[in-house]
C-alpha cells in the first residue's frame, strides 16, 4: 500500500475531497501553474510610488525600458488609451473615469509627480450663439445667397463642429463684415483658431462649405474679403464633444476609440478621438453596457445581463448581436483581454467568451455558492503568461487566485491580493498597486511559500504512515500527514532519501497530506513501512 501525490494541477472546491483525481488538490495557495510542480510565485518586486488610495494605475513611456518611469494613478477607474498616430512623439494618451473625459501627454502629464500632472477636456467645444453679417462693399454680376459657417481648431489641429451662423444676398467679391463673434467657451481645450467657410445656394438647396479663411480664435470681429475659395470641404459636421459621462474608453481598430454613455456605446471619428458624432453608437436592447473589451477584431459589450458581439471597419458599419450567454459583469475591473477572448466576473463564475464560444471557467471548480463567498463584484483581474489573475476583497483585507484560461483544470489561490492591476503588453510584465508602492509581479529575488492540500485518501485498512519520500528540485521541503482529519506528523525534508515518520499507534483509515515549500518540489510518496514504499 502506497500514497503518491505528484503532478499537482490546482485544487477543486466544488467536488468532496474524496471524489478528486490523484493530481488535483483540496486546496491550493501561492503555487505558480506550472507543469505539474510545487513551486511558489516570486515575490513582487517594488519599482515605484503613487499617493496612497489610488484606484488604477497605468504606465506612461510604454517605449522607455523602466519599470519606475511613469506611473499614472487616479482614485477613481479609469481607463486610458494610447493615440494611434506614428506621427505623434508626445504620447498623446487619453482617458476617461475621472470627471469628464481628459487627453495627456509626455509634456503636461509629466512635469511633476504625482503624473498625470495636468490633462486638457477631450473634444474641440463649437462656436455657438448669434453674430451678425453686414455687406459693406458691393460686388459685381448676379445676385446669389451666401452661407456663413465656423469652427474652432486647437493648437494641435482639432476641429469642431461647425457653427451655421447666416446668411446674405450679395454679387460676386462683395465685401462682408462679421460682428459679435462669440468667444471660446471657458474651459482648457488649447483652442486657437477660428476658421470660416463659406457655401452658396444651389438650385437644390445648400452646396458644400468651402474653407474661406482663419482667424486669431480671440478676435470677436472678421469678414469675408471676397476672395476666392480654399479647396478644402467641410468636414466636421456632426463632430460632438464626446458626452461627459463617457466612460470605459477602448481603443479599437482601423483608428476608432468606443466608450459608454448611458446606455449605448459610442465610437468616434476614425483617428480622431476629439470628435464622437451621436449618429455612431449602439443600443443593446433591454440591458445597459457596463464594461467594453476587444480582442482581435471584436469589441464585446459586457452588461448588466447578456454581452452583445459587435465589428465591423468603420463607426457606421458596426453591427451587434446579443449572445445567448446571460453571465452580466459584476466588476468592470475583472475584466481582461485574454488574446483569444475576454474573461469577466459574473455571478455564476469567472465567465469567457471567445474563440472558444461561451464558458464559465469555474465550473466544475467552484460552485456558484463558494465563488458569491469570495465577492466576485470586487474582482481585479489582469493575464499573466497565459494565465488570468484575479484579486479580491473579504472584509478589509485582499486575497487572489490564478487559473488557465484554455484548460482550466483548478484553480490556484493566493494569500495576498490587491486593488489595482496593469498589464504593459509591450515589455510583457504586470504591475501591482500594494498600498503607495507599485509592485512588478513575479520579480523579487525572493520566493513566496506554495503550499498544495491533496485530496483525501482511504485506505483499505486502518495504518500508520511510517515511511516518507520526497522528490524535489530544491530543498528542504515540508510535508504534514492528516489521518481521519488529525494532524498526525511533520517532517521538513532536505534531501532524496526516504524519512521515518513518527511510528506505531492511533493508526487511520483516511488520510490527506499537505506539501509546502519555497522551492520546487515534484510529488511525495507515503505508506505504512519503508518496505511498501519500495514496493517490496
Amino acid at each position: 500500500m502506497k500514497f503518491v501525490v505528484t503532478g499537482m494541477a490546482g485544487a477543486v472546491k466544488a467536488l468532496d475531497a474524496h471524489l478528486l483525481d490523484d493530481s488535483i488538490g483540496a486546496n491550493s495557495i501561492n503555487q505558480r501553474p506550472r507543469g505539474g510542480e510545487l513551486a511558489p510565485w516570486r515575490m513582487p518586486l517594488t519599482v515605484a510610488s503613487v499617493p496612497a488610495g489610488r484606484e488604477t494605475i497605468y504606465r506612461m513611456g510604454r517605449d522607455v525600458d523602466n519599470d519606475a518611469a511613469y506611473w499614472f494613478s487616479w482614485t477613481t477607474i479609469v481607463h486610458a488609451v494610447r493615440g494611434f498616430l506614428a506621427s505623434d512623439s508626445t504620447e498623446r494618451t487619453y482617458y476617461t473615469g475621472s470627471g469628464t473625459p481628459k487627453v495627456t501627454d509626455n509634456i503636461i502629464g509629466l512635469a511633476g509627480a504625482p503624473y498625470p500632472t495636468a490633462s486638457r477636456e477631450l473634444g474641440v467645444p463649437a462656436p455657438s450663439g448669434s453674430s451678425t453679417i453686414t455687406e459693406t462693399t458691393p460686388g459685381t454680376g448676379a445676385d446669389r445667397l451666401v452661407f456663413y459657417a465656423d469652427t474652432f481648431i486647437t493648437d494641435k489641429g482639432e476641429e469642431s463642429k461647425p457653427r451655421l451662423f447666416g446668411s446674405i444676398t450679395c454679387k460676386p467679391g462683395a465685401i462682408i463684415d462679421f460682428g459679435s463673434l462669440p468667444g471660446v467657451p471657458a474651459g482648457n481645450y488649447g483652442v486657437t483658431i477660428r476658421r470660416f467657410y463659406r457655401g452658396e445656394a444651389t438650385s437644390s438647396g445648400t452646396g458644400e462649405f468651402f474653407f474661406l479663411l482663419d482667424q486669431d480664435s480671440t478676435l470677436t470681429t472678421g469678414g469675408d474679403d471676397g476672395r476666392a475659395l480654399g479647396a478644402g470641404v467641410m468636414a466636421t459636421t456632426g463632430w460632438e464633444m464626446p458626452p461627459s459621462d463617457l466612460k470605459c474608453l477602448t481603443g479599437l481598430w482601423g483608428g476608432m476609440m468606443a466608450g459608454i454613455s448611458g446606455r449605448s456605446v459610442r465610437y468616434c471619428e476614425p483617428f480622431k478621438p476629439y470628435a464622437w458624432p451621436a449618429k455612431y453608437e449602439t443600443l443593446p436592447a433591454d440591458v445597459t453596457p457596463v464594461a467594453l473589451a476587444v480582442w482581435s477584431k471584436n469589441l464585446l459589450i459586457l452588461t448588466n445581463g447578456r454581452p452583445y458581439l459587435v465589428n465591423g471597419s468603420t463607426p457606421e458599419s458596426m453591427g451587434d448581436e446579443p449572445i445567448e450567454f446571460g453571465k452580466g459583469c459584476m466588476s468592470v475591473k475583472s475584466v481582461c483581454d485574454v488574446e483569444h477572448g475576454i474573461v469577466w466576473s459574473s455571478g455564476d463564475g469567472l465567465a469567457y467568451f471567445g474563440a472558444n464560444g461561451p464558458e464559465l471557467l469555474t465550473a466544475g471548480i467552484l460552485t456558484r455558492e463558494q465563488w458569491q463567498a469570495m465577492a466576485p463584484d470586487t474582482l481585479v483581474g489582469v493575464l499573466y503568461e497565459g494565465t488570468y489573475l484575479g484579486f479580491y476583497k473579504i472584509g478589509s483585507a485582499w486575497f487572489g487566485f490564478a487559473i488557465d484560461v484554455v484548460e482550466p483544470r483548478g484553480i490556484y489561490f493566493l494569500d495576498k491580493g490587491y486593488p489595482a492591476a496593469y498589464l504593459d503588453k509591450l515589455r510583457d510584465s504586470v504591475f501591482v498597486l500594494d498600498g503607495a508602492n507599485i509592485k512588478k509581479w513575479d520579480a523579487d529575488a525572493a520566493f513566496m511559500t506554495a503550499k498544495f492540500v491533496s485530496k483525501t485518501f482511504r485506505a483499505e485498512r486502518d495504518v500508520n504512515l511510517t515511511a516518507l519520500e520526497v522528490v524535489a528540485r530544491s530543498w528542504p521541503v515540508t510535508v504534514k500527514i492528516y489521518g481521519d482529519g488529525t494532524l498526525r506528523d511533520t517532517r521538513t525534508v532536505t534531501s532524496a532519501k526516504p524519512v521515518t515518520m513518527k511510528p506505531g499507534g492511533n493508526p487511520a483509515r483516511e488520510f490527506y497530506f499537505e506539501i509546502s515549500t519555497s522551492g520546487a518540489a515534484v510529488g511525495i510518496s507515503v505508506a505504512p513501512t519503508m518496505r511498501e514504499l519500495r514496493n517490496e
